[in-house]
């Protein structure tokens, strides 16, 4: 009561009141209008629909036929379409499969849900614009008849380009489609492939627009992203080019390219292609390829100009990093009767050598002597390789090689490698070696060549030592074969041999201690320990044979003594000894007849030689000590 009374106190109420009253009285027929507008509009709806709610037969065939029209691929479903109109107009049928003709292409999902045009489906027409398939289960058996399937691309693709009937198929009206928690399962020269957890959407308006894929799915246990892009997909179904863009992401590997694409019979792409991948054998493993040569192959990017057909790949202007090096030049992929081959011609400024031998067996085991563990070596056969590196500068550990020239031939699992030329320490050095695997043993061929090289740097470089200098000259060749490093030592075959040029050798004076053997033999033997000898010529001669190397021939010359050894090698335990005797000799390092000799031992383990003289030979030189060794025995 009391909100009444104050309404009708209020002298600013009642004139709103009214204004409302008379406003809905004045406009009662613009009302009544709107209502009976609105009605008729969905009563007009409800009769454009009305076949399709009430008949899942019509609708299951109107929706069938388009996509049918669209795929050129059968369709069958389990379910009956069920049509809603909000939150928009769609179409939802459970239990849905699509093949070609051949029943190369298989595809079953659980639910199709289709979207629908809203002014079509009020002239009673049912238009699909967009498909999504939850859970498709989707099989391809290449090896089998191709897929056949007649729809709206293959039309298009048998239109002769920039014709009226080519211009019409471009215009066929495609849509989006979905593919939501799918699978994959393909089939191709007898091996079987599978990507699951598989989402994709490919929208495609036109057969002559722009179609777009985007797709994320997991692939040998990672998960890889697609993004495809093709400008003019009706001229690329009739063989003329189109521009294409495509990437590949996953945490191993990434690739791109952009580029021109044909296909034809002779189908190709003309473009950039780039990529990175933190281990290249992971990133082949994923197209179960294994990388051709030993070697980590971490940290690797590359950018190229590719041209890329159905057996061949050329990539120009190819710029490489991997393993911490850069590499540019030339490489080219190409089938060989079903085997591929690669060809590169790759140039560098500095090569680290190192990182190729990380898969190498350690040639050393925990006791210090040659490793017993299994050589495994890799299987190589799978692909034959011509690569031809040029480097300014090569390091391995601390050797260095300057101007470098290396090949490397791979064929039928035999790796060929060769330093056909290079600088080094001052000289010239070749090598070349071959190592083919057989029943988890490995065969080694291996000769190398060194002219003018400076034996000091080479020697303190390659083992840490400056025990002789000089120009060295020296020829290497050897063969062994075994499951273990070991194995290999023991059965070492070959031969070494060395020249010595104006040179030294520290830790020995041959000079001094001659010249105080006259007089004081057993200090002298104190004095060949220390200083150093001058030379101006030597040279051996090593024979190996199963592991032992026996010194076939030993001279060394300098300014007042000549120096001969004899003695042998045991490479396989690592084991040396020899003798050595130091004459008197002219300044042109001439003996001199009748002249003082000293006798030497050069003997123990690699890594605890001892260089000692022949004590006997000083203590009968000396006077007052001689009486103390024991009388020879009289020879009967």
């Amino acid at each position: 009561m009391s909100l009444s009374s104050d309404a009708e106190g209020d002298p600013k109420q009642a004139p709103s009141a009214r204004g409302r009253f008379s406003w809905v009285a004045a406009n009662k027929r613009n009302l009544l209008i709107g209502a009976m507008t609105a009605l008729l509009g969905v009563c007009g709806v409800a009769v454009a629909v009305a076949p399709w709610l009430y008949s899942s037969t019509a609708a299951q065939s109107a929706i069938a036929a388009q996509l049918q029209d669209a795929t050129g691929l059968y369709i069958q479903a389990h379910g009956k379409p069920r049509l809603l109109l909000a939150p928009r107009p769609h179409v939802s049928i459970e239990g849905v499969a699509f093949a070609d003709h051949n029943g190369a292409l298989v595809i079953q999902a659980e639910e199709l849900f289709g979207g629908l045009k809203l002014l079509p489906l009020l002239s009673g027409r049912l238009d699909v614009d967009s498909i999504t398939l939850k859970r498709p289960r989707i099989k391809v058996d290449l090896d089998q008849k191709p897929i056949d399937a007649p729809g709206a691309a293959s039309r298009a693709a048998a239109t002769q380009p920039a014709s009226p009937a080519a211009q019409k198929a471009d215009n066929f009206r495609l849509g989006v489609l979905n593919l939501v928690d799918g699978s994959l399962r393909l089939r191709r020269n007898g091996k079987d492939y599978a990507a699951d957890r598989v989402s994709a959407t490919l929208d495609w308006r036109k057969i002559g627009e722009p179609a777009a894929l985007t797709s994320a799915f997991d692939w040998r246990g990672e998960r890889l992203q697609l993004i495809l892009w093709v400008a003019r997909p009706g001229m690329l179904l009739r063989g003329d080019p189109s521009v294409v863009t495509a990437r590949l992401d996953g945490e191993s590997l990434k690739l791109e390219a952009q580029g021109v694409v044909e296909a034809s019979a002779n189908a190709r792409y003309a473009g950039r292609v780039a990529g990175s991948a933190a281990s290249v054998r992971q990133a082949l493993n994923l197209f179960d390829l294994e990388a051709p040569l030993p070697g980590p192959f971490g940290d690797a990017q590359f950018s190229a100009q590719a041209a890329i057909t159905a057996r061949e790949a050329a990539l120009k202007d190819l710029h490489v990093h991997v393993d911490g090096n850069a590499f540019e030049g030339d490489i080219t992929l190409r089938d060989d009767d079903g085997k591929p081959c690669l060809t590169a011609a790759l140039k560098s400024d500095f090569v680290a050598l190192k990182p190729m031998l990380a898969d190498a067996p350690p040639l050393l085991g925990p006791d210090g002597q040659w490793s017993r563990e299994p050589l495994d070596p890799p299987n190589l056969s799978g692909v034959d390789v011509d690569l031809d590196v040029t480097a300014r500068h090569a390091r391995l550990g601390r050797l260095t090689i300057d101007e470098a020239r290396i090949f490397l031939a791979l064929r039928d699992g035999v790796l060929d490698l060769s330093l056909a030329e290079a600088r080094a320490y001052r000289g010239a050095l070749k090598a070349h070696a071959t190592f083919k695997p057989a029943d988890g043993a490995l065969a080694v061929h291996a000769s190398a060549q060194t002219a003018g090289v400076d034996a000091r740097a080479l020697l303190w470089d390659a083992l840490g030592t400056q025990t002789l200098g000089g120009t060295l000259d020296s020829s290497l060749a050897l063969d062994a074969s075994g499951a273990a490093v070991a194995d290999m030592m023991h059965s070492l075959n070959g031969r070494f041999s060395a020249a010595l040029s104006d040179g030294e050798i520290t830790g020995v004076d041959f000079e001094r201690a001659l010249r105080r053997f006259e007089k004081r033999p057993l200090s002298s033997a104190q004095a060949a320990r220390s200083g150093s000898s001058a030379l101006q010529n030597a040279r051996l001669s090593l024979l190996i044979e199963n592991g032992v190397g026996a010194l076939s021939e030993g001279a060394a010359h300098g300014p007042g003594f000549a120096l001969r050894f004899e003695g042998s090698a045991n490479l396989a335990e690592r084991i040396l000894a020899l003798k050595a005797a130091a004459q008197e000799a002219d300044a042109a390092g001439k003996p001199r007849d009748k002249g003082l000799q000293i006798a030497f031992d050069l003997a123990g383990g690699w890594d605890e030689l001892r260089l000692a003289p022949d004590p006997q030979a000083f203590i009968r030189r000396s006077g007052a000590a001689a009486p103390l060794l024991p009388e020879a025995p009289p020879i009967e």
